[in-house]
């Protein structure tokens, strides 16, 4: 009786581990290629043992896609937004940011290795993060891009813009970076984003109860008029 052959996968994913360091922080390192070190924190991260809900203690998501041979093809590093720790409107009640790590998702960083592109490895791996963020009980994933990217990131269902903006009880909190663009994608439908008339930037809202704005809000310059 003929046998119908077994294809190997084309790639997959797991969670990385201290042994992977290498190829992680390799692979991670194209993500920045201007850096003399970049992403250096992961190291640490990945010393460190697996602890759920994500992958490593602090809240990080450390992933490495492998092709159908088992070699290392793609990485992701996601987190805690690091400017949620020290933004004046946030950093300083302590309550509040330790909410917001827990509501607010970062992917840091994802690459994929020159000859691997275009296969989806890079679009599995952020929808994976996405996956395991939502499981562990956060509302919105965010990420920071060169302008080249914006047609692929809206794609993926992101807000992309120079500005974040987000509607908290103490008000707008807004952040933006000198040379990159901003990305944003709701993890539940309860956290919109929406434009109001005014704003510099679509404003996320319902990360927080009693956050959502009404259609017909408008904003002057300093006040969020609802």
């Amino acid at each position: 009786m003929a046998t119908t052959p077994t294809r190997r996968p084309r790639f997959t994913l797991h969670d990385a581990r201290r042994a992977d360091t290498r190829a992680f922080m390799k692979l991670i390192a194209l993500a920045d290629p201007g850096n003399p070190d970049p992403f250096g924190m992961a190291r640490q991260v990945l010393a460190l043992p697996h602890q759920p809900p994500l992958s490593h203690p602090g809240l990080n998501l450390c992933l490495l896609a492998r092709d159908g041979h088992g070699a290392p093809v793609g990485a992701l590093l996601a987190g805690v937004p690091r400017w949620i720790l020290d933004h004046p409107g946030i950093g300083y009640d302590v309550a509040l940011m330790e909410t917001m790590v827990e509501k607010i998702g970062m992917i840091h960083g994802v690459a994929v290795r020159p000859g691997h592109r275009g296969r989806g490895i890079g679009r599995a791996l952020i929808a994976h993060a996405e996956q395991r963020f939502t499981r562990a009980g956060y509302d919105v994933m965010t990420l920071n891009h060169d302008g080249d990217h914006d047609a692929y990131y809206t794609h993926l269902g992101y807000t992309v813009t120079d500005m974040l903006v987000i509607n908290l009880p103490v008000g707008l909190v807004a952040q933006t970076t000198d040379d990159t663009r901003m990305c944003a994608k709701p993890l539940t439908p309860r956290v919109k984003v929406i434009d109001v008339p005014g704003a510099p930037a679509p404003i996320i809202t319902g990360v927080l109860p009693d956050t959502d704005i009404p259609e017909h809000a408008w904003f002057d310059g300093r006040t969020l008029h609802m």
